[in-house]
């Protein structure tokens, strides 16, 4: 797998460097995963060394798990579950505000897998075992650029159509078809029927909200398709933008789940996180399905941004997505970049040392 493949990490500045033999390793598994079942803790039991490893069903016992980890030191605490379970699994742990937060990976095991793209995370027993190895090589750990959002950390979080495909998956794995399909709905399918038989048409047929989005920290810039800076950069309070939207969501990976890189540009951006606001419309969007997927899709109606805290508030509420689960409905919503140290996957290169280009280092 190429270094583009994965979000941009550099060697940690802050981090204590730790002994890979003595390093304390804590292993939180999501009970409710897709891949999480009896066997599959047998079998990564049968691959743990000095590992401690945890199941959590609920989030009383994520936060019981997440205070525990604390008391007990640990250095290193892989998620095993998708995105939404490393969002909860690190927010737990944060909210308790440790004086040494430990560093996070990722164990393939969820539905949403766009944070183990990025980190380099393998699926199949034999890539759990490798990635296992992986977590004790000191030398893979690196700085992972964040979403803050009331109280939560996650690589996304917007509002719009990625919100809405989420609630109307919710909807459509918990309804009729659930009879007759079962938990073959917990996954690609599901959303492939939700945006096909309700998000599609909620679409079309129903206004756009209309959002503003200001500038509440450092300087913004907006960028062009290869990610160069265009325009003047916009000061803190600033209105970055307001009108109809589609979708206007930020992240500091590329990918958002299934290998869509709807983030193009940001794996270039460490530093700042990228903000997509887009007004198309599904008969632009569905005859470049693939475009999208790639990366590639070209627009008038999509502009990009890179950002360290904005604002993004509508009149009446919209559906609002945290890390790929979606929290409600809200009229505000402030998203600000933090930074922890991650532990890197067996299938991700080692971070870069190399100065970061111009555009990391502003602001």
């Amino acid at each position: 797998m190429t270094q583009t493949q994965h979000a941009q990490l550099t060697s940690p500045t802050h981090a204590t460097p730790v002994d890979a033999t003595r390093a304390k390793v804590a292993v939180v598994l999501n009970g409710n995963a897709r891949s999480v079942d009896e066997r599959l803790v047998s079998d990564l039991r049968g691959l743990l060394q000095d590992e401690t490893l945890y199941v959590s069903h609920s989030l009383d016992q994520s936060r019981f798990i997440a205070r525990h980890v604390i008391n007990q030191g640990f250095d290193v605490v892989l998620c095993g579950g998708g995105d939404g379970t490393f969002t909860q699994v690190l927010s737990d742990i944060a909210a308790l505000r440790p004086a040494h937060l430990p560093a996070f990976g990722l164990l393939r095991l969820g539905t949403g897998n766009a944070l183990a793209n990025a980190l380099g995370a393998r699926g199949g027993l034999k890539g759990l075992a490798a990635d296992l190895r992986a977590i004790r090589d000191p030398r893979r750990r690196a700085t992972l650029d964040l979403i803050s959002s009331e109280g939560r950390l996650s690589p996304f979080a917007g509002v719009g159509l990625d919100a809405m495909i989420l609630e109307d998956y919710n909807a459509t794995r918990n309804g009729a078809l659930r009879q007759v399909l079962g938990g073959r709905l917990d996954g690609p399918l599901g959303y492939g029927l939700a945006i096909a038989s309700r998000s599609t048409w909620r679409l079309a047929r129903n206004e756009r909200p209309v959002v503003t989005i200001r500038n509440e920290g450092a300087p913004v810039y907006q960028l062009d398709h290869a990610g160069r800076r265009v325009g003047r950069p916009l000061q803190r309070g600033e209105l970055i933008y307001r009108g109809p939207v589609t979708i206007a969501a930020t992240s500091t990976i590329p990918f958002y789940g299934f290998r869509c890189r709807l983030f193009p540009q940001a794996d270039t951006l460490e530093g700042r996180f990228q903000l997509r606001v887009s007004n198309c419309g599904p008969l632009e969007i569905i005859p470049q399905l693939h475009k999208l997927f790639s990366g590639e899709l070209r627009s008038d109606n999509i502009k990009d941004y890179a950002c360290r805290a904005i604002s993004i508030h509508h009149e009446s509420g919209t559906p609002f997505q945290i890390g790929g689960d979606l929290v409600g409905t809200r009229r505000s919503v402030t998203l600000k970049l933090r930074q922890i140290e991650a532990a890197l996957g067996s299938d991700a290169d080692l971070p870069s040392e190399q100065p970061a280009p111009a555009l990391r280092s502003i602001g």
